[in-house]
């Protein structure tokens, strides 16, 4: 029995809405919030989105060459792919932000940009991701389709480390 029969997320929906989620978190930084690390070693907003940003590139670059899977069968089910990041591994020096993203607006763009690249991607060749994948460095193999809804909750992970550093910011 597949796992992920019947699911019914929807990938492009999902990575939409967890980027308006994002940058509905980020908008209201100020100038100085957004490039503010609240701690040593912590991440600024401006670095948390450049980021998302860059891990979005990367994986719609991974979307163009996913290989057939036809017979294997993914290490994780759809619905384990947002609790992941639980785990707390993830895999070191990947994408690290540069702190070049200090234009809040600009940065906020790109992050979109590189979002709509990814849902642009998914819709775009008439394949059936289910059939296409490939490893990811920690959580193992995700067919074409696990990669979408790993962007979104990538996406929603790192918002909700926004939320935290709003939060720290504030007191």
């Amino acid at each position: 029995m597949d796992l992920n029969e019947g699911c019914q997320m929807d990938p492009g929906e999902a990575i939409s809405r967890a980027t308006e989620r994002f940058l509905s978190e980020a908008a209201p930084l100020t100038p100085t919030e957004w490039t503010t690390r609240p701690a040593p070693g912590d991440w600024s907003a401006s670095e948390i989105a450049e980021h998302v940003a860059i891990a979005n590139v990367g994986i719609r670059s991974r979307l163009d060459r996913l290989t057939s899977i036809v017979g294997a069968t993914p290490d994780v089910i759809d619905e384990e792919i947002p609790f992941l990041f639980y785990r707390g591994d993830e895999p070191p020096d990947v994408a690290a932000p540069s702190g070049a993203w200090v234009d809040r607006d600009k940065a906020l763009d790109r992050l979109r940009a590189s979002a709509a690249a990814v849902t642009n991607r998914e819709g775009g060749r008439g394949e059936d991701l289910r059939d296409l994948g490939a490893r990811h460095p920690v959580f193992g193999l995700l067919d074409g389709v696990q990669w979408l809804l790993f962007v979104a909750a990538h996406t929603e992970r790192h918002r909700a480390q926004l939320i935290g550093l709003r939060r720290t910011l504030a007191t």
